[in-house]
């Protein structure tokens, strides 16, 4: 039936990576330059002009997981792209001026500081303790039930011990894996969709601008080092970072990788946790 859509998917208008981009890595100087070789598609979750990631059902959140899921596997089939990343803005405090509800998905040539920072101390934690640093997290927070927003069999969601912003949630699995796009069981899918709507219903109690990140595997097998023979998939684990913006830290940008915020984990989890849905 024409226009019968639910999702849709298509390339940015207005690109920041271009697939068919030359990558012409090259110095100038002591500084590196390169094409901005990759992939921006955007991803249209409804048809719902104003729906919010707090009124998805579950089965609605499914199909849009389900998407990201899809296009992270078609997208890494390219090994030009060291890795996908799929984020949602919502509100204008994070840069959204758009209330449609839609994704960004990237494919770049690079990886991310901040994933770069993940996997190597996740390799670091693993080669100590060969265990996966965020198992370690996870079991901590599980016991100590001090940041914990919501958790079910599969799922856990918590406000980190260091957050960058006020009211930060990190949904992670209870279980290693290091991909998000992997395949799960339907328990496992139910107990996810379950946690993210809960979740989400909290935050926009207290919020109405976010940005929300998903941190998954790179598009290679192997840590960075020249020693390390570690699969990626022994020390990763994905996770999704919701990060809630107010007028603070929307308009004062830190450069030095330090964050003030106004409300500790704790009392965030025990905001959170109070709220009405």
């Amino acid at each position: 039936m024409n226009g019968a859509w639910l999702m849709r998917c298509f390339a940015a208008e207005n690109p920041d990576f271009v697939v068919d981009a030359e990558e012409l890595k090259r110095a100038e100087g002591l500084y590196d330059k390169m094409g901005n070789l990759g992939a921006h598609e955007i991803i249209v979750e409804s048809r719902d002009h104003t729906k919010t990631a707090a009124g998805f059902t579950e089965a609605e959140l499914l199909l849009v997981y389900d998407f990201y899921m899809d296009r992270i596997r078609d997208l890494k089939k390219d090994k030009r792209f060291k890795y996908i990343q799929v984020f949602r803005n919502h509100g204008e405090l994070a840069g959204s001026y758009i209330s449609h509800p839609h994704s960004h998905v990237l494919a770049t040539p690079i990886v991310p500081r901040r994933i770069e920072m993940e996997l190597e101390n996740g390799r670091r934690h693993y080669q100590k303790k060969e265990r996966c640093l965020f198992c370690d997290i996870v079991a901590q927070e599980a016991r100590q039930n001090k940041r914990v927003v919501g958790i079910n069999t599969s799922f856990v969601a918590l406000c980190p011990f260091a957050p960058r912003f006020p009211y930060e949630v990190w949904i992670l699995p209870r279980y290693h894996d290091d991909s998000f796009e992997h395949p799960v069981g339907e328990a496992a899918r139910r107990d996810f969709a379950g946690l993210m709507v809960d979740t989400m219903k909290r935050l926009e109690k207290v919020t109405n601008s976010y940005s929300m990140v998903l941190h998954t595997s790179p598009n290679f097998a192997k840590g960075r080092a020249e020693d390390d023979n570690v699969p990626v998939s022994e020390f990763f684990h994905w996770h999704i970072e919701i990060l809630p913006r107010d007028l603070r830290t929307s308009r004062y940008k830190r450069e030095d990788q330090f964050y003030v915020v106004s409300v500790t984990p704790e009392e965030a989890a025990a905001t959170l946790k109070t709220q009405k849905i």
